[in-house]
């Protein structure tokens, strides 16, 4: 995934945008991105928990969190030989 363009639609859509590949599913709530390194991380939500509005519940439990794109062993987050579907809703003009 192009890391400069998933920025570009969450900061100019200022919206969520859901992903989905093989057996995964995301709900990308923000992106960080370091233009000096080129290192990015994604604001990951979960979208399978179905538990309380406890935010430590969810936090520690692994249900939000930043990814890095690629981590210290330089794993992808998105991995190259998957096909993932993008949902990218569209605000209204009204809003």
């Amino acid at each position: 995934m192009r890391s400069l363009e998933i920025l570009w639609y969450t900061v100019m859509m200022l919206w969520i945008l859901n992903a989905g590949g093989g057996v995964l599913a995301y709900t990308l709530l923000g992106v960080d991105y370091n233009d000096a390194s080129g290192d990015c991380a994604f604001l990951i939500l979960d979208p399978h928990y179905t538990g309380t509005d406890d935010l430590k519940k969810i936090i520690n439990g692994g249900w939000v969190g930043w990814k890095k794109a690629v981590d210290s062993k330089g794993k992808n987050f998105f991995l190259h030989d998957k096909f993932y579907n993008l949902l990218l809703p569209q605000r209204p003009n009204m809003v």
